[in-house]
């Protein structure tokens, strides 16, 4: 009882993240929608009617109807399958991205922000390097070394999203690094691996968490422009990026073929942007 009582007396204080996240409109429509986006793609056997691969040549083309939602493809493929599956697939790729950015990013981050000297310098110039790299270029580059797939995509985007967590940590951990309860940690024989975790490492984690929401929709949308270049998930498996490369060369026939998948990919990364757009002002305090 009595932690429901102070689990109730946090949610009812206003200052608290979560409810003034809530009290943003913008917010609130985005996180429904990519609820509703992530249950339908966690439940696409159980939408779906038919396999994702399945082709059927004389029903090649259907525009939406009572049988097909979202129509067929080239191939008589059900597109309401594959969209689905597809936006599984995708993502997939943005949260499993977002995060091996984030674990790699935020460890170097707090490494050179805490220790500072020539480690900070080497750390700080590596990274430099790398921010000369357009993200999708430097993820061009690691998939072209590990070559294409769905795992290599998710670990080419990640990879390209490591310097802009390495930065934000690293200047984080500057400014936590110098405040009293750090030096008094110091003071009394705590090691740097436990004021790191213990002192720095919880007071870079507001910024942290926007940064990857507002990560995973970038990396979602690097994936889909791998996949449409031949780079990224290989058919005949669905990825919306995919499907919108494979439907190009139709769309003036069957529009339904390009429309859908890219309504997922516009309807999923401008979600997660308005909401990381709301954790950034909820963790620095300007929603006030």
């Amino acid at each position: 009882m009595a932690n429901l009582a102070a689990t109730t007396a946090i949610l009812n204080n206003k200052r608290h993240p979560f409810r003034r996240l809530l009290r943003q409109p913008g917010a609130v429509i985005s996180l429904l929608i990519l609820i509703g986006l992530v249950a339908a793609t966690a439940g696409a056997p159980l939408l779906a009617s038919r396999p994702p691969n399945e082709a059927n040549p004389l029903a090649a083309f259907r525009p939406p109807d009572a049988e097909f939602p979202m129509g067929t493809d080239n191939l008589g493929r059900d597109m309401l399958a594959r969209f689905l599956y597809g936006g599984r697939v995708s993502l997939q790729i943005g949260l499993f991205a977002a995060a091996i950015g984030a674990v790699i990013g935020v460890t170097i981050g707090l490494i050179a922000g805490y220790a500072g000297g020539w480690i900070d310098s080497v750390i700080g110039w590596f990274i430099e390097v790398l921010m000369t790299f357009p993200g999708v270029l430097l993820a061009l580059i690691v998939v072209a070394i590990l070559g294409p797939g769905v795992v290599n995509v998710m670990i080419a985007v990640g990879v390209s999203f490591v310097p802009s967590f390495t930065r934000m940590t690293r200047a984080a951990a500057l400014q936590v690094r110098e405040q009293d309860y750090v030096t008094a940690a110091r003071a009394f024989g705590s090691n740097d691996f436990s004021i790191i975790v213990r002192h720095i490492a919880p007071n870079v984690i507001r910024p942290v968490l926007a940064l990857i929401t507002l990560g995973t929709g970038s990396a979602i949308l690097e994936a889909a422009a791998l996949s449409f270049i031949g780079l990224g998930v290989q058919p005949p498996d669905p990825e919306w990026g995919a499907m919108l490369n494979a439907g190009r060369a139709f769309v003036g026939q069957a529009w339904w073929v390009t429309a859908f998948p890219g309504l997922g990919i516009f309807l999923t990364v401008l979600s997660i942007n308005l909401l990381g757009d709301a954790l950034s002002d909820v963790a620095a305090g300007t929603d006030l």
